[in-house]
């Protein structure tokens, strides 16, 4: 049987012990309190910062239909490297479970041009404020040149006309 003596002591340890945990998280020193006695800690994701991945895994998908249909549709384009790019993108946030339904691209060659060059830019315009939005520095990064590539991107396929 405990004697009361180790009863009150390992009670008051634990409050202690609590107490320090408690005025660490206060004082945002609880990564500092974790390596000093040999645990790396790391940052879990933050929940709207999965949302917008989700969202924009599924608007790069759509893109990448888009530009892949175009492709087959009208070869002499040449959008091969714009169907990479779009690849590499769709992979940089996660490609999507689902594989969006799209509308087929015009059968005349300068409406399908225009619709890739207003569905990059529309892309660009989405991911630029999508970066202002995310909370994760590494994730900024991610969408803003996302961003500047979409829009190389437009200019591009615009030039094909």
């Amino acid at each position: 049987m405990i004697s009361r003596r180790a009863l009150l002591g390992t009670g008051a340890a634990t409050v202690a012990v609590a107490a320090g945990l408690g005025g660490a998280a206060l004082g945002h020193r609880l990564d500092d309190l974790a390596r000093s006695v040999g645990i790396e800690p790391h940052q879990e994701p933050d929940p709207a910062d999965d949302r917008l991945i989700a969202r924009v895994a599924t608007d790069q998908n759509t893109l990448l239909a888009q530009v892949e249909a175009a492709a087959v549709k009208h070869p002499k384009l040449g959008l091969g490297p714009f169907v990479a790019i779009s690849t590499a993108h769709a992979k940089a946030v996660g490609v999507s479970a689902v594989v969006p339904d799209i509308a087929p691209p015009p059968a005349n060659r300068a409406k399908a041009v225009d619709e890739l060059v207003a569905a990059y830019a529309a892309a660009s315009k989405q991911r630029a404020a999508d970066s202002v939005r995310a909370a994760s520095p590494a994730l900024v990064r991610v969408l803003a040149s996302m961003s500047a590539g979409l829009a190389q991107c437009a200019h591009e396929i615009g030039g094909l006309r």
